[in-house]
């Protein structure tokens, strides 16, 4: 299964690429944004992290809810500053960043309510936003690399994942995908885009940019 992964992965690739370029294209970013990246990690498949990709690392605070995650970061990232918090309670005052950046962390916050505080917290301390997430019906689920295995109960992605999760060597992992709809409902203000690099669109973005940085960027 090594070509099967290896497959998987530049497809990843690609799309972390079409979501960094559409990033730019709609933010044009600039020295003094200051920007939250919610999502830390330390973990690199370059152009994986958003600090792999922006040009002004210095005005980055990256959250991370896992100590060892941040730590790593760090050291990767020296010139970028990070913290440790829960991305639904985040601790910054309204409106604190120009931009807050997601990337494929919203489908790993399970639980009764949780994606909608996530949601809250994004908007409260952002005046602009961009959440990317899977896509709920793209049949490859992207964590597992297994078909067809967000479709199933908790308890048989579990064993599915089981029997055949190692084939694939993906983690098996609680996750709550979204679909367009229910992003859409999440960030009711936003608008959301549709990310293909193969036959469906693998990657769903919500995002605003409020109206002086579109005014700036089309007079």
């Amino acid at each position: 299964m090594g070509l099967y992964k290896r497959v998987l992965e530049e497809l990843s690739r690609k799309s972390r690429e079409q979501k960094f370029a559409l990033f730019s294209a709609i933010f044009k970013p600039r020295l003094e944004d200051r920007i939250l990246d919610i999502g830390a990690s330390g973990r690199t498949f370059p152009p994986y992290t958003f600090e792999d990709f922006y040009p002004y690392p210095e005005q980055i605070v990256g959250a991370g809810i896992a100590l060892e995650d941040v730590k790593a970061a760090k050291r990767i990232y020296p010139r970028s500053r990070y913290v440790t918090c829960d991305g639904c309670d985040l601790p910054f005052p309204d409106k604190s960043f120009e931009i807050v950046f997601s990337n494929a962390v919203l489908e790993h916050v399970v639980g009764a309510g949780r994606q909608e505080k996530f949601a809250r917290e994004v908007m409260r301390v952002g005046k602009s936003w961009f959440v990317t997430t899977p896509n709920y019906w793209f049949p490859f689920e992207s964590h597992s690399y297994l078909l067809f295995y967000q479709f199933l109960p908790l308890g048989l992605q579990r064993r599915y994942h089981q029997l055949f999760g190692k084939l694939a060597d993906g983690r098996a992992q609680d996750i709550e995908l979204l679909s367009a709809t229910r992003l859409q409902r999440l960030f009711p203000s936003s608008s959301i885009a549709r990310l293909r690099v193969t036959f469906w669109p693998e990657t769903l973005v919500a995002y605003f940019a409020r109206a002086s940085r579109v005014r700036q960027r089309f007079p």
